[in-house]
């Protein structure tokens, strides 16, 4: 802590006069704080109060004085621009970086736009992709309705039919006889007037032939398959065949689409301890037991209903 020589007043920073050392302030100096340190150091060695000004007689100044202040001011000059070189190193390398790092992203900005572009293709392909999906579907499902109405005209073409199978083929045989014999055992009389064709039909991975019988009106083929049915037991022996008994049975003649779902049904009919599956008018039905409703499969779907 200093005190004023002018206004005997504390302070902690001020000037000092070069001449009497007196210490004053920066308001009784008559200098600001930023002029003082502008001055530099041997400046504020030389500065002298407004007393010592007024006072001491002027000084001529000499070429000599003139010279030691200029080298002085040069000095100074040089010492602050010591650094001068490095700094200028340091503003061209930051210039090569600044100038890299606008390269790179320019280029980045270029692979951003591109990036953008590609994406904006993706996602036109995708929605492309949604529409044709949405019409795949569609398709799929026209398809699978196509598909069971040409089932279902398939088997309905085959309603006034029966497949009889077991009965072994004979040479020269005469299949009227063996459906006449058919009738006689399980008591229904089914005379030639009645059966609009009769045929053997392969069986499929079988070297066996079933008998298939059209008849031309949808009652007598039902009132026939009841009658057969009836009779649990019925066997070649039962329409004249000699050797081995093999049993015949008398059915619905489904078409391959129908028999493939059949036995599908069968299938997890049996998983679901189900006790009845039998096929009437061309449909499959089920029943899980006598207390059960019947539910009927007409394609794939309806096997869900099974539970």
């Amino acid at each position: 802590m200093k005190t004023c020589a002018v206004c005997n007043v504390k302070f902690n920073d001020g000037v000092q006069c070069g001449s009497c050392k007196k210490h004053l302030d920066f308001e009784c100096a008559n200098i600001s704080e930023v002029g003082w340190r502008k001055l530099g150091a041997t400046r504020m060695a030389q500065w002298k109060c407004l007393a010592c000004k007024t006072s001491s007689p002027a000084v001529p100044t000499s070429d000599q004085a003139s010279l030691e202040t200029i080298l002085s001011e040069i000095r100074d000059m040089k010492r602050q621009l010591i650094n001068l070189p490095t700094l200028i190193d340091d503003i061209k390398v930051i210039k090569e970086e600044l100038s890299d790092l606008k390269s790179t992203c320019e280029g980045t900005s270029g692979k951003l736009e591109e990036f953008d572009l590609r994406i904006a293709e993706v996602e036109n392909k995708v929605s492309e992709i949604d529409k044709m999906q949405e019409t795949i579907n569609d398709l799929q499902t026209e398809l699978s309705r196509a598909k069971f109405e040409i089932a279902s005209f398939d088997q309905r073409s085959r309603l006034n039919n029966i497949e009889i199978k077991g009965v072994p083929i004979k040479k020269d045989e005469n299949l009227f006889s063996i459906i006449d014999a058919i009738g006689r055992k399980v008591n229904y009389s089914c005379p030639k007037t009645l059966i609009n064709y009769v045929s053997r039909v392969p069986i499929f991975n079988s070297n066996e032939k079933l008998i298939v019988v059209g008849f031309l009106n949808r009652y007598v083929k039902e009132d026939f398959i009841a009658a057969a049915r009836a009779v649990k037991d019925l066997s070649t022996t039962d329409i004249g065949f000699q050797g081995t008994s093999r049993r015949i049975f008398v059915n619905d003649h489904l078409s391959v689409e129908y028999k493939k779902l059949l036995s599908k049904t069968k299938t997890i009919a049996k998983e679901k301890n189900y006790e009845f599956i039998w096929v009437k008018h061309g449909k499959i039905h089920v029943l899980k037991n006598t207390n059960s409703k019947v539910l009927i499969v007409r394609k794939e779907s309806d096997l869900n209903k099974i539970a």
